[in-house]
């Protein structure tokens, strides 16, 4: 359990997760010209978990000081498993990255996109031993990462299987992904911000400048709020479009995301210690994951509206 938790196993499981909803929820079930086989589609969700797999152990090897101080229960690298261990364990993830990369952009004859996973692993890299420490920077880094698996199904997917004829039909459902991709991003943006709150402290301690050490505790609650009423905003305008056309859609819109948000608020502006936007960072999370999730229910919504 030990290496499965220093890999974030229930992260992986949702990354794979993602990539294969738009896979048979989206693509196929939308019947959506794609290119690869499930045997390479396969590869492609292994080299997304296992860039990130090894970025949450790079992440844990440098950042043990600060855990130390943020969450000692919660430390394994130098406790229960060797930093040397670690180093063998995160080597070895980015060379399975790194080969299922290469092997996907050959397949595809995009051969260019073999760089695409070391790119990505160095800037885990370069998170992990100094963008993490800065305002925006890092947030933004790890956003853009968080949300590149859902991007990546678009490019390695979708892309290669476009042409002149089929251009129509692939143009609005390549759109729809990248919307996703970016909900995504801006959830994650809002969420590491919130994490930054919470460990105000230990990044104080370890000399980082994060905006929450630059704005401090309350003032940063104020960002926060003001990110999430953006993010509001959107949501409930789209919720809002739906509702005469996709009323399922809707609903869930209103119960499962636009509800949490505007509950999400309520905590930001009533939390004052660690634990209160611990409780936040875990919210925003499963909205996060509730807004991919509606991708089922749009495909449902759109499949029974057709058939009756």
């Amino acid at each position: 359990m030990k290496y499965l938790k220093l890999i974030r196993w229930p992260n992986l499981v949702i990354i794979a997760l993602v990539q294969y909803l738009i896979r048979y929820f989206i693509i196929e079930s939308l019947n959506v010209p794609h290119y690869l086989t499930d045997i390479w589609f396969a590869v492609g969700v292994l080299c997304s978990i296992s860039l990130a797999a090894g970025g949450y152990v790079i992440n844990d090897i440098f950042d043990k000081p600060n855990d130390d101080h943020n969450k000692p229960n919660r430390v394994l690298v130098g406790k229960s498993i060797s930093e040397n261990t670690a180093w063998g364990i995160y080597v070895s993830f980015n060379i399975i990255a790194f080969i299922s990369g290469y092997l996907l952009a050959q397949h595809i004859e995009m051969p260019g996109l073999w760089m695409l996973p070391v790119v990505a692993a160095a800037l885990l890299y370069l998170y992990s031993i100094d963008l993490k420490k800065r305002a925006i920077l890092g947030n933004i880094l790890v956003s853009i990462l968080t949300a590149l698996p859902v991007f990546l199904v678009a490019i390695y997917d979708i892309l290669p299987a476009a042409n002149a004829d089929n251009a129509d039909l692939i143009k609005p459902i390549f759109y729809v992904i990248i919307a996703y991709a970016v909900f995504a991003f801006y959830t994650n943006f809002i969420r590491e911000i919130i994490k930054d709150a919470e460990d105000l402290e230990g990044d104080t301690a370890q000399g980082f400048k994060t905006l929450a050490v630059l704005l401090g505790r309350d003032y940063i609650r104020y960002v926060i709020v003001i990110l999430i009423l953006v993010l509001l905003v959107f949501t409930g305008y789209f919720n809002g479009y739906l509702f005469y056309s996709d009323i399922y859609s809707s609903i869930y819109i209103l119960l499962f995301i636009n509800l949490p948000i505007v509950y999400a608020i309520y905590k930001v502006i009533v939390a004052k210690k660690k634990q209160d936007f611990k409780q936040v960072s875990t919210l925003m999370k499963l909205i996060m994951l509730t807004g991919i999730l509606s991708m089922v229910v749009f495909t449902l919504s759109l499949t029974i509206g057709s058939s009756l």
